[in-house]
């Protein structure tokens, strides 16, 4: 039973994560007190798809900037000092358990937001003839939108099974942890059962408890009916300012919070007195800073290099598919359920797995897979497309979903499906074809664990090098490195996360 202690780390690191995640709830809360189209709002809403599109590497590196050993708010610089404060709680399964739960409160305050907002006014306003608007969003809105909250919280917790990014920097031995150090280098049979023991109850509960109950779907062009600023600001003037006040600082901790941190350290300067008393003398200096991150982007150019050939290579590879899939989808049933249940078992393998497997099928004795294997990026791109594909392709088929079913009917009588993908689907689907190309660029981007196994040699991603830099604590260049990725990350992602327009009825 050597693998029951590994399991209980595991299960204690999905339930802390779960924990923090549900503050998510009230956060969605506080978030639904505000109008709609007010910077506030807006504000939030960025502030959670800017948090949800930075890798987890970066989020650790953000935090270990910030609470660190090393990070500003410890102001520790020597690993020989023994210090009690921030730096020393902030450190091993609780590290974890915060990074993860940060991201899963993430995932379920966009989440419980976009389930609750989305419900029809006319439900809304019936039940306000019974209670107040807190009591309609929590007894009405929340029920109704729990399958999404459910969604979100599985998603966290299959993260906190599979990923082992962040429990290898702490040392937290996780399933996925064991695998990655004892058995990556030969796995055995038991070694792959064990680790997959956790993710394949997390699927089973996701098909079984979310997706393949038969419900009525609700299309998205429902977004018609949310309701206006005049209709809200009518029932919400009570709690405005408190629920305001709470969401954007929540918001704020989730992303700005970090990122202030690597500001901080990058530009943090920690001397020893030179009179031998052992004083430190820690301050912030504008001019380090400028030149830490004025040296970043030179000094790990062929990081960020190879990071951007990685994710356009992956979301070029995984579009077409992922568009055929979800055309299907929406055409055909069967297609969809068998869609459901491969992008789901897909995504909930573990990187380390994926990663191996694909080293052993270009390891078979077919002509022309040594030279792919050691001379390109294919092996890469397939290993870390095990997650991009079912994430590109839940975009695009609610992307279909959005699309009035007259519409797709008269399409199918006037073109022949090549042409109704380029003349009708592109047209109707041009901003979710987006949104999935640069999800997939950002998740192969920040897929660190499948990445690993299957990197040609000379080929190093911003991701793997901050992976491997971070493991003594976030420096200067480590919080550079990481800020000018993050950056890069949060813009493109914030670019695209602009409201969805009206469908054409």
């Amino acid at each position: 039973m050597i693998w029951l202690q590994p399991l209980i780390v595991t299960l204690q690191l999905m339930g802390l994560s779960l924990l923090i995640s549900l503050l998510g709830v009230p956060l969605a809360f506080c978030i639904s007190g505000m109008k709609p189209r007010s910077w506030c709002a807006r504000f939030c809403v960025a502030s959670l798809i800017a948090a949800i599109a930075t890798p987890m590497v970066l989020h650790a590196a953000a935090w270990e900037a910030t609470a660190g050993k090393f990070g500003w708010m410890t102001f520790s610089q020597t690993a020989a000092r023994t210090y009690g404060g921030l730096g020393g709680i902030y450190s091993g399964l609780i590290a974890c358990a915060w990074i993860h739960g940060i991201m899963g409160l993430s995932f379920v305050t966009l989440a419980t937001h976009y389930a609750v907002s989305r419900i029809p006014s006319a439900i809304l306003d019936q039940a306000r003839l019974d209670g107040g608007s807190a009591w309609v969003w929590w007894r009405i809105g929340l029920t109704i939108g729990w399958p999404w909250v459910m969604t979100a919280l599985l998603a966290t917790a299959l993260l906190a099974a599979t990923e082992m990014t962040v429990v290898n920097l702490y040392g937290v031995r996780t399933l996925a942890e064991e695998f990655y150090l004892l058995h990556a280098a030969a796995p055995s049979s038991a070694s792959v059962f064990k680790v997959l023991v956790v993710p394949s109850l997390i699927a089973f509960a996701f098909l079984f408890g979310v997706l393949l109950p038969a419900r009525k779907r609700k299309q998205t062009r429902l977004l018609s009916s949310i309701r206006s600023d005049e209709e809200i600001a009518a029932y919400q003037s009570g709690y405005h300012v408190l629920t305001t006040f709470l969401g954007v600082l929540g918001c704020g901790l989730l992303f700005l919070f970090p990122l202030f941190g690597l500001i901080i350290r990058a530009g943090q300067v920690v001397q020893v007195a030179e009179d031998g008393s052992g004083l430190v003398d820690v301050h912030w200096s504008l001019v380090e800073w400028v030149r830490v991150l004025g040296y970043a982007p030179v000094g790990f150019g062929r990081e960020y290099m190879w990071t951007s050939v990685l994710a356009i290579a992956t979301a070029v590879f995984c579009l077409p598919l992922a568009w055929l899939l979800a055309s299907l989808s929406r055409q055909f049933p069967w297609v969809a359920r068998l869609a459901t249940l491969a992008t789901v078992v897909l995504f909930v393998l573990p990187g380390p797995i994926v990663g191996l497997s694909v080293v052993r099928f270009f390891a078979l004795p077919i002509p022309g897979f040594a030279e792919l294997y050691r001379q390109t990026l294919f092996p890469t791109v397939l290993s870390v497309s095990a997650r991009a594909l079912p994430i590109c392709y839940w975009i695009l088929r609610a992307g279909y979903w959005g699309i009035d079913d007259r519409i797709l009917e008269m399409s199918r009588l006037d073109y022949s499906p090549v042409w109704r993908w380029l003349r009708v689907d592109r047209v109707m689907l041009a901003r979710p074809l987006v949104i999935a190309f640069v999800a997939a660029g950002l998740s192969a981007a920040a897929d660190v664990p499948a990445t690993l196994p299957v990197q040609p040699p000379g080929v190093v991603t911003a991701g793997t090098r901050l992976f491997a830099l971070i493991h003594s604590g976030a420096r200067n260049q480590e919080s550079a490195l990481a800020f000018w990725y993050a950056s890069f990350a949060v813009l493109l992602a914030m670019g695209i996360s602009v409201r969805w327009k009206k469908v054409p009825q």
